[in-house]
């Protein structure tokens, strides 16, 4: 860092406009028409990374090869303070060899041509006429050797990496407009084929789940099913581990726009590196994590920061058995949602199985939960799956967790996207087309 750009880091001034920005990042229009442009049009081969880390800064589109920054201003960037603020602040990134356009949002929302012209000129008028598309693995660079950690600890919150990352956690986003008939919808990673996961995810997002659990196949899935635990095996026999996964998701993070999740147990978690799990994790856009095997203590006392460092949500379950006091702990160190089991059991239980007798714990156990006032959104699982079980687990929390019955329609499936669109078209309700 240079000693111009560490003086204005340490203005408290900074830092109040920085935090402002980050509360703005629930996308303003004209930065969504501009995000589907850049990412859709493919525009002079640049990829852009939306809202962007860079020190203490969140550029709204970056091209890290080119150090491209694309801004989009509101009308609050004509109050001479804020204009003052990004004078210095782009000085600031000049100096780190950041070039920055930047477009009123009148711009981009009433002539997006000359906004896309205007960035491609700057790429002709450069020489680039040569750039290669973004590499299959991206070198550690200058942005990481200017992060000065006496700066970054001193940030007001942290910064999520990764291809198209707010930083407003997507859970958080959904959850601030959406409160209730939540989807929740699970799938295996590498199941039903090694290479079929971003297939699976995109194909639950573009057909109505508002949430993707990828589960991370393990040999002992204590907390599955029959059904689940035979899409672990076959995943596993697949190839699949978490660096495939990882990189499966690298590769596609710019198709996959929902809150992402990932569901699997401590030991291999552990074996990665929980550190190196979590920054590989954000880095490919994840949202938040389930780790039903990890101890409450553990977390609190080991692992807590790691995941708040990455902006990722640590997601616990609790159970009918669960005790009000432990309840409340969790709603405490939760983040995104609770996910309610719905009995003590394995995923796939069927509730209607049950006798009148359980039916009336789940019932006491879901109004129970209701009364509590929890910080955390809930969301009830197991034994969901189709559209009386989805609206009942509505009628009582946010939404509801699929998992076994989506796994099961898999199985036989020859059409992906079909199988998919009918099995959420019966959840929710909607004829099949």
């Amino acid at each position: 860092m240079t000693s111009y750009n560490d003086n204005l880091h340490q203005n408290s001034k900074a830092y109040a406009f920085e935090y402002a920005r980050s509360l703005r990042r629930m996308q303003t229009k004209a930065e969504e028409i501009l995000w589907e442009a850049l990412r859709n049009s493919q525009l002079c081969n640049l990829k852009f990374r939306r809202q962007h880390p860079f020190d203490n800064y969140i550029l709204d589109f970056y091209n890290h090869k080119m150090k491209l920054a694309v801004e989009v201003d509101g009308e609050v960037h004509n109050d001479p303070e804020v204009a003052a603020y990004d004078k210095a602040r782009t000085m600031s990134l000049n100096e780190n060899g950041i070039t920055v356009l930047r477009f009123k949002n009148t711009e981009v929302e009433s002539d997006l041509k000359m906004v896309l012209k205007k960035i491609e000129d700057w790429f002709h008028e450069n020489d680039l006429a040569e750039y290669e598309p973004w590499p299959e693995e991206i070198e550690t660079d200058k942005m990481n050797k200017n992060t000065n950690e006496s700066v970054k600890s001193k940030a007001p919150f942290y910064f999520r990496r990764g291809d198209g990352g707010e930083v407003m956690n997507r859970l958080d986003k959904l959850f601030s407009k959406k409160k209730t008939g939540v989807l929740n919808m699970y799938c295996t990673a590498g199941y039903p084929q090694l290479n079929s996961t971003v297939e699976v995810v995109t194909a639950l997002q573009n057909n109505g789940a508002d949430i993707v659990e990828i589960g991370i196949p393990y040999s002992d899935p204590i907390a599955d099913g029959p059904v689940i635990q035979q899409s672990n095996m076959q995943a596993l026999e697949n190839g699949m581990c978490i660096p495939v996964l990882f990189e499966q998701l690298k590769q596609n993070s710019d198709r996959i726009t929902c809150p992402l999740i990932l569901m699997g147990y401590l030991n291999p978690v552990l074996q990665y590196g929980v550190e190196k799990f979590c920054e590989a994790a954000a880095e490919v856009g994840v949202d938040g994590v389930i780790l039903p095997d990890l101890p409450m203590y553990e977390f609190e006392t080991q692992y807590q920061q790691m995941f708040v460092k990455h902006n990722l949500k640590f997601i616990f379950l609790i159970t009918p058995e669960t005790s009000e006091e432990r309840i409340k702990q969790i709603d405490k160190l939760s983040g995104g949602f609770i996910y309610a089991v719905s009995s003590s059991s394995t995923t796939g239980y069927e509730p209607h199985q049950s006798n009148s007798k359980t039916a009336e714990i789940q019932v006491a156990y879901f109004k129970k939960l209701a009364a509590m006032n929890l910080r955390n959104p809930i969301l009830i699982g197991f034994g969901i799956k189709d559209k009386i079980t989805f609206e009942k687990a509505c009628h009582y929390g946010n939404g509801a967790i699929i998992g076994s019955a989506y796994i099961s329609a898999l199985k036989t499936s020859t059409d992906i996207e079909q199988t998919t669109k009918d099995f959420l078209n019966r959840v929710k309700g909607h004829p099949s087309e």
